[in-house]
């Protein structure tokens, strides 16, 4: 079983701060699994509150944008 690189624990979450991988994909346009791709390998943040596996909205619209730029 693969483990996401580097989990961060959260004590509390905002709702406006962080995307669930569903979210962010569609964020991103591309399927949750990609997401979580990105994230066993390192090169999205992992931030874990409780069960839940959450990404930063300000990296995923950073993430968004250099996608653009390309």
């Amino acid at each position: 079983m693969m483990t996401m690189s580097n989990p961060k624990y959260l004590k509390n979450a905002r709702d406006l701060d962080y995307f669930t991988t569903e979210e962010a994909a569609g964020t991103l346009g591309i399927k949750s699994a990609a997401v979580r791709n990105y994230l066993y390998s390192g090169k999205l943040t992992t931030y874990k509150f409780k069960t839940l596996t959450l990404l930063s909205r300000d990296e995923i619209e950073a993430w968004r944008k250099r996608q653009r730029k390309r």
